[in-house]
């Protein structure tokens, strides 16, 4: 008797995880679909991207590194900063910023005022508020999630990954994996939207890479190294890419912002630390 009463507790409790599995994996379904959305949406842009600075190109595509990164090279390249002792720049004396720049050019040429190293300079006050109006034009045009559509992408990938573990945990591995891994991927991806991924896609098959013997004239050269990044940059401005920290290898060493840590650990700083050692 007591055998027979345990066998449709046994399939109760079985139909019970069954349901509660089910409707975990359709809560993790649903909340994954949600930070997809957030993350990714819109799938059009506000305006044509074929207006977009090289600066505001490289911050959809790298993010700050790669904005800053563009922002040092139009300025070397107008004439403006010099490279000096130690990997620092300066501002050439008797030029000004140069026509037609953004606020985070501006910013960058009153920093170099004075001998700096890319990373004091993209960390003054002035080009930390450039930047954030630039992500902030992005994210307007509906090319880059903004902080809070972000925030709330990450709370809902974590959620459905949180489902997906307690589906996997319960019994469920092959069900509960799926749900419980994917979130990463969201979490990982770049802050670019659908519509942001198009305007990149479209400006690199108008502007492709240039060819190893390919003559590149210099009104390109900002808008290639904000498209390509690092190969561009040391391909077409490989004196500015090895005399500074762009290419976020070690640094040519002292730093304003470092000295004091380089002389407490008896070494130099990495240019690691350097807002566009991501180019």
């Amino acid at each position: 008797m007591v055998g027979t009463g345990g066998g449709p507790e046994r399939l109760a409790v079985r139909r019970r995880g069954g349901v509660m599995g089910t409707l975990g994996v359709l809560g993790a379904v649903a909340a994954l679909v949600a930070a997809g959305l957030l993350r990714w949406l819109p799938v059009k842009a506000r305006g044509r991207g074929e207006d977009l600075s090289p600066v505001a190109v490289a911050g959809l595509r790298g993010g700050t590194a790669a904005a800053l990164g563009v922002a040092l090279v139009e300025l070397h390249l107008a004439g403006t900063v010099e490279v000096v002792r130690h990997g620092r720049l300066l501002r050439v004396g008797h030029k000004g910023p140069g026509p037609g720049l953004t606020p985070l050019h501006r910013a960058l040429w009153a920093a170099f005022g004075r001998a700096l190293s890319p990373l004091d300079a993209g960390n003054s006050p002035a080009a930390r508020r450039a930047r954030a109006e630039l992500f902030a034009e992005l994210t307007a045009r509906g090319l880059r999630c903004g902080r809070a559509r972000l925030l709330l992408a990450a709370l809902a990938a974590l959620a459905a990954c949180g489902l997906g573990v307690a589906v996997a945990v319960g019994g469920d591995l092959a069900v509960g994996l799926p749900p419980a891994v994917l979130p990463l991927a969201v979490l990982a991806a770049p802050a670019r939207t659908l519509a942001g991924r198009r305007v990149l896609r479209g400006l690199r098959r108008r502007n492709p890479p240039p060819g190893a013997a390919e003559a590149v004239h210099s009104s390109d050269v900002a808008l290639l190294v904000a498209l390509y990044g690092r190969p561009a940059l040391k391909r077409l401005v490989p004196e500015l890419a090895d005399r500074t920290a762009l290419l976020g290898g070690r640094s040519l060493s002292e730093t304003v912002a470092g000295e004091n840590r380089a002389r407490n650990d008896f070494g130099g700083v990495t240019g690691g630390s350097y807002p566009g050692g991501g180019m």
